[in-house]
């Protein structure tokens, strides 16, 4: 019996890098080479030691010699080559039959192909032998069929692991009550980071950013999958950047691990056939927006890139590292969740907004009756924006009577903050510079806001301005007439305390000693606009201002909005360079989060053209290009942020930079966000 072990597989990793590259070249150049299915449109090539199978919208190959599922990629939209760009699967290892890490061909043993079909007979796993069936079903579908040779199976079965650096995969499916393999847990030190691994019910979905979904299933419901998140120990303890702390420590360790995902049965089989479905782009149907034009490609490719799924606690932050558990960006997911149609699988959006919010509730009100998880000290106002568009999406009145208390007491927590009785809230922050522990934290963490902080501020106007709302519709008479209080003397008082005649703009805070903290912040001003606080001619006016500027600058909307128009000057900005240099990250670099507060404010004072070339533009370029570079590729090295030039000046992925898509729908369709409807 000739006997292949992975050892054999990774030996060969650089003869198959070499005959993917120029497979993928191959294939796409000259089509008249390969066998054509005109029925499902997709084409085979078996003239070298891998079986290729590619349509438009997936790319797949498989190896002769070996039962492995050696190259994986997929196009959700069908409209470009970005299936050949790279394998979703981690080089040497891809999909396997395996149980442990020995996997055997009989005597006679053979790889057959037919008409999309590919067999491997004789396959010996334990001892037993089984036959095993890849068969391309249409252009978006393929099959993994698994049978006994006259003896059943059970344990795992079948083992994927995802390419590193290649995108942060979700995976969208319930849990179950089943404990995941401890096979490649470490003991955990700053050295050793956490396995992250959960077991989940089929059908799932597996989302790739940039390239698409896809749904699994399985025709026997005893079949589950694991996902471990395993991280590449060897790069751990690198030097990542000035801040070399906690978390930052692992990060490249997690950039450059891989998710195994593999699939199980407790009870034994006689067959299980898994069925791998490539789903169409997942983004807003809704009545009277026509995103059939090309224009809109880049919201139809990067829509879903909002949502990431933490594995553990299934809540939705930043990245697949971060649970959104008062997060303070959750107000974004949430914002477009209310217009995202739901996955077809056992875990829902609604339910990872609902488990976001949920635990915040129960275990993370502290003494000052605001919430003491997450990041950000906007992390109240951020969860109460959620639990609004939550509510208003699922209409589930049961969740927020639930806990009305705890609503209330961060309602009552936010309205204590002004602690000066004069209707602005004030952060525990002074905002007087920014010091060696950088005490100011909210979503632009690298400057000193603080005291007076007009961010923060405006996320407590909206949330208290959407539980008065709630507390309305429930007849909480009292509850509405302190927040009706706060919000009329927060409308007396914001012009005045905030506008700057020297710059003609709103400050981004006002610090203890009394200083004004101006540097033209394009999402304050953009966002007071958008919460009615300004009227419609000095808004105009506002904008006009911030216009002029940026084409002074010489920014194009290629990329995006820069936050401030100024550049934040040392005392003010975090010692981070480069990154903290004029032009990078969040000083004059560009993310899509703070150009959707932009837009829609354009749009909402009627400046539609300057709107329209910012929006079109931006799309254009997330549809072309690579909108994120993996999951923490380094300090200054990912596109999530870029400066005006193109080039990378963030350091993870950053699901906030998706943001703007929402523009499309609120600003250019002038779509209103549901209606709170009344409880039964």
């Amino acid at each position: 019996m000739h006997t292949l072990s992975t050892c054999f597989i990774i030996k060969n990793i650089k003869r198959m890098k070499s005959f993917l590259v120029i497979f993928s070249v191959f294939l796409f150049c000259t089509g008249s080479l390969f066998g054509e299915n005109p029925d499902t449109h997709w084409k085979a090539d078996t003239t070298g030691e891998f079986i290729s199978i590619t349509s438009k919208y997936m790319a797949v190959s498989f190896y002769k010699k070996f039962p492995m599922m050696s190259y994986f990629n997929v196009e959700s939209g069908g409209r470009s080559s970005r299936i050949l760009d790279k394998s979703l699967l981690k080089p040497g290892e891809g999909g396997l039959l395996v149980e442990g890490n020995q996997l055997s061909f009989g005597k006679n043993a053979r790889a057959e192909y037919k008409e999309g079909e590919i067999n491997y007979h004789n396959v010996c796993i334990d001892k037993k032998f089984i036959d095993c069936t890849f068969s391309v079903e249409t252009d978006k579908q393929f099959k993994l069929k698994v049978e006994g040779d006259k003896h059943s199976f059970k344990g795992e079965f079948f083992r994927m692991y995802t390419a590193p650096d290649i995108s942060p995969m979700s995976i969208w499916a319930k849990k179950t009550a089943k404990e995941a393999s401890s096979k490649y847990d470490k003991p955990v030190s700053v050295y050793s980071p956490e396995i992250r691994k959960t077991c989940n019910r089929l059908p799932a979905v597996l989302h790739f950013p940039d390239y698409g979904m896809v749904r699994v299933s399985s025709s026997d419901s005893n079949v589950y999958i694991q996902q471990h998140f395993v991280p590449d120990y060897s790069q751990t303890g690198l030097s990542l950047g000035q801040y070399n702390f906690s978390g930052h420590l692992r990060r490249k360790a997690i950039h450059y691990g891989s998710i195994v995902l593999s699939f199980h049965s407790d009870v034994p089989l006689d067959a299980a056939e898994i069925t791998f479905t490539v789903m169409d782009e997942n983004y807003p149907h809704i009545k009277g927006c026509d995103f059939s034009d090309d224009r809109f490609d880049g919201l139809k490719r990067c829509w879903q890139n909002a949502f990431t799924l933490e594995p553990v606690s299934q809540s939705m932050g930043d990245n697949i590292l971060l649970g959104g558990i008062g997060h303070l960006s959750l107000l974004f997911k949430a914002d477009m969740y209310c217009f995202t149609p739901n996955l077809p699988c056992t875990y829902s959006m609604k339910n990872a907004l609902k488990s976001s919010i949920e635990p915040a509730f129960l275990n993370s009100i502290g003494k000052d009756d605001l919430l003491n998880c997450g990041y950000g000290c906007e992390s109240t106002e951020s969860t109460l924006i959620a639990l609004y568009d939550y509510l208003i999406t699922t209409n589930d009145w049961d969740f927020v009577k639930k806990y009305i208390p705890s609503i209330r007491r961060l309602v009552t927590g936010i309205i204590a903050t002004d602690k000066d009785h004069d209707g602005i809230f004030e952060d525990p922050f002074d905002g007087n510079g920014m010091r060696e522990h950088r005490e100011s934290l909210n979503w632009w963490d690298n400057f000193a806001f603080g005291y007076k902080d007009a961010y923060v501020n405006l996320l407590a106007y909206r949330a208290l301005t959407d539980m008065g709302k709630i507390f309305e519709a429930l007849d909480m008479k009292q509850d509405v007439k302190v927040i009706d209080k706060s919000l009329s003397k927060f409308r007396k008082v914001f012009h005045k305390t905030f506008f700057n005649p020297a710059t003609g703009v709103y400050a981004g805070w006002i610090s203890k000693d009394g200083k004004v903290h101006d540097y033209m912040f394009t999402f304050i001003n953009a966002m007071a606009i958008n919460l009615d606080l300004v009227p419609n001619k000095e808004a105009k006016n506002i904008l006009s201002i911030m216009l002029k500027k940026l084409d002074e600058e010489g920014y194009n909307y290629v990329y995006g909005i820069p936050g401030p128009l100024i550049s934040v000057p040392k005392q003010d900005n975090i010692d981070w360079a480069p990154m903290s240099d004029w032009g990078r990250y969040e000083n004059g670099g560009l993310c899509g989060q703070t150009a959707y507060h932009f837009i829609q404010a354009l749009y909402k004072t009627g400046m539609r053209e300057d709107a329209d070339k910012i929006l079109f533009t931006m799309m254009n370029t997330f549809e072309k290009e690579a909108t994120h570079s993996g999951l923490n590729p380094g300090y200054g090295l990912s596109v999530d942020w870029r400066t005006k030039e193109g080039r990378p000046c963030g350091y993870n992925y950053l699901a906030d930079n998706y943001y703007f898509l929402l523009a499309a729908i609120t600003g250019y369709y002038g779509v209103e966000f549901p209606e709170l409807k009344k409880p039964k």
